[in-house]
């Protein structure tokens, strides 16, 4: 194995134990940093040869195939690298500083869609009288887009939930978050009832010589109850949200509805970090300009001098 080889592979043992990064994420950094190794081989470079224009070149080789958002990311990914192989003694400062300080491209940030409480209880009272659904299959999607909606859970850790997480006395939920970091989420009275009830009828079906999945959340296939994949509870949700006039109809838009109802009741930046499991700040400061946004809308719509 190669020098270059070897070091990478290091970096991503290093972010899997480490880090404790997902898979995917590990996944995503091998990725971005074997395409730069790749265009730093053919330019007749090593990593400790790195400087500000190589990167310029790299920027300019690809920025056609991609959007500024993501070079953005494959920037932070070729920062972390490059700062493992800083502290291993790999590189020197300078080198360092010429990957640090290399500049991000601008680019606008998604402002997330998010729903109302009102068009939440719509989407409740549709399930509820959709006759095409089985109780078992009503009473599961209840529970999913409920629990979305009130404790802003990732799609991950919702798809892993198994029953004895559920501590039903305080409405929590022990889940397995990024980076295999485990964390309590906490659900409202709604959620309880649909959970219990979907569980009541779980109960009721005969399982002889049925096969059953350890996740709360399956579906029937055969002689097998299943875990639900990511697909499907994609799907189970954006066929939900659909009907609604939004920009976004997947379970982001349920997580993302949790941290926006929570800043426009007056809760602090740094709970909602807390709540939604996020590492560090930034990652919920989007939510500060859904409100502002919102605010805005509310000032051009009463103010006399508003749009028309």
């Amino acid at each position: 194995m190669k020098q270059s080889d070897k070091n990478i592979q290091e970096f991503l043992t290093f972010l899997k134990f480490e880090r404790r990064f997902s898979q995917k994420t590990i996944e995503a950094y091998g990725k971005d940093i074997e395409d730069f190794f790749s265009f730093v081989q053919k330019k007749g470079k090593k990593f400790s040869q790195v400087n500000k224009d190589l990167i310029f070149e790299y920027h300019q080789d690809i920025e056609l195939q991609i959007s500024p958002r993501t070079f953005s990311r494959k920037l932070s990914s070729l920062r972390t690298f490059f700062r493992f192989l800083n502290h291993e003694g790999i590189i020197n400062d300078s080198v360092m500083y010429e990957v640090k300080s290399y500049p991000s491209p601008k680019f606008k940030k998604h402002i997330p869609s998010y729903i109302s409480k009102k068009q939440f209880s719509q989407l409740i009272e549709d399930i509820k009288d959709d006759s095409s659904l089985a109780d078992f299959e009503r009473f599961r999607n209840l529970s999913i887009l409920s629990l979305f909606f009130s404790s802003g859970l990732r799609l991950e850790e919702l798809t892993s939930i198994k029953r004895s997480d559920i501590d039903f006395h305080s409405n929590t939920i022990k889940v397995l978050g990024k980076g295999n970091k485990e964390r309590i989420i906490n659900f409202d009275s709604l959620t309880n009832d649909f959970l219990e009830k979907f569980i009541q009828i779980f109960d009721r079906i005969d399982l002889n010589k049925i096969k059953v999945s350890d996740n709360l959340f399956c579906k029937k296939l055969k002689n097998e109850f299943c875990k639900l994949s990511r697909f499907n509870i994609q799907y189970i949700v954006m066929n939900s949200l659909k009907k609604l006039n939004i920009n976004s109809v997947g379970p982001h838009t349920l997580r993302h509805s949790f941290a926006t109802h929570l800043l426009n009741s007056g809760v602090e930046l740094n709970a909602i970090k807390e709540l939604m499991g996020h590492e560090s700040i930034s990652s919920t400061q989007v939510y500060t300009h859904v409100n502002i946004a919102k605010l805005t809308e509310e000032l051009e719509n009463a103010h006399p001098r508003g749009k028309k």
